[in-house]
């Protein structure tokens, strides 16, 4: 037994995260404990995350990976642990359940930098947003689960297939349009600025199929002027163009 289970730290859509102790070094890290027991676990995935990630061990804010274990009908997934948490958390830990406008340039700068290794890859995240984002204790950015990522094999570099979060998806991904690529993230990452300025995503107080229903016909979010100066605000005018 290399590592030590400690703290829940969450739980995602395939089992649950820990914080984590590497026995020999005593240092800190995430566990992704993966039960392969239940029956709505998709092993075809988990094996294509851990492959994806195994890929991108060296990537500029990326989760890092150190390795995966198999314990019984469990898969553990070892990866960097960010103490800050989520960028989701450190809203609802503050006031207004916000992010100050100069730590979102600093968020959407670093997210930039990791997103465009990922397109040269060519991977798409496909589930941008501020819970899929974490912050070390020394104030690193990091893009984590990559449980969605569809790694762009095919000539075309496109994809049609229907994951993510509803409210933080592109019009084309709603539409599963017979292709879409890359420009996909940057909508999500345009509708994260928004989350992280007003709190949550735009439409958030409607289901999620209404929402699906609603992407594609309305016109893209905006945030108004007393919402974040004009540098901001047109930088996420630029990433939720209907057509780019």
């Amino acid at each position: 037994q290399l590592y030590q289970r400690l703290e829940t730290v969450g739980k995602g859509a395939y089992g649950s995260v820990h914080k984590g102790k590497h026995i020999p070094t005593g240092n800190v890290v995430a566990l992704k404990i993966i039960n392969l027991d239940t029956p709505d676990d998709d092993v075809g995935d988990i094996q294509r995350e851990v492959a994806l990630l195994t890929q991108l061990r060296d990537a500029p804010n990326i989760t890092k990976y150190f390795g995966c274990y198999m314990d019984g009908p469990r898969v553990w997934i070892v990866m960097e642990f960010a103490q800050g948490g989520s960028v989701l958390s450190l809203m609802k830990a503050s006031k207004d359940g916000c992010i100050e406008e100069k730590y979102v340039s600093v968020i959407i700068r670093e997210v930039l930098v990791g997103l465009s290794y990922l397109h040269k890859v060519p991977v798409i995240h496909r589930d941008m947003k501020a819970a899929n984002v974490l912050v070390t204790a020394t104030g690193k950015v990091m893009i984590c689960d990559f449980g969605v990522s569809a790694l762009l094999t095919t000539t075309s570099s496109k994809r049609n297939t229907l994951t993510g979060t509803p409210y933080w998806m592109a019009p084309e991904v709603v539409q599963s349009v017979p292709a879409y690529d890359t420009k996909a993230d940057i909508w999500s990452l345009g509708i994260m600025i928004y989350e992280m300025v007003k709190g949550s995503p735009p439409h958030s107080n409607l289901d999620k199929f209404q929402v699906m229903d609603l992407i594609p016909r309305a016109k893209p979010p905006r945030l108004l002027e007393g919402e974040g100066g004009k540098d901001m605000r047109d930088f996420m005018a630029l990433c939720l163009k209907e057509s780019p």
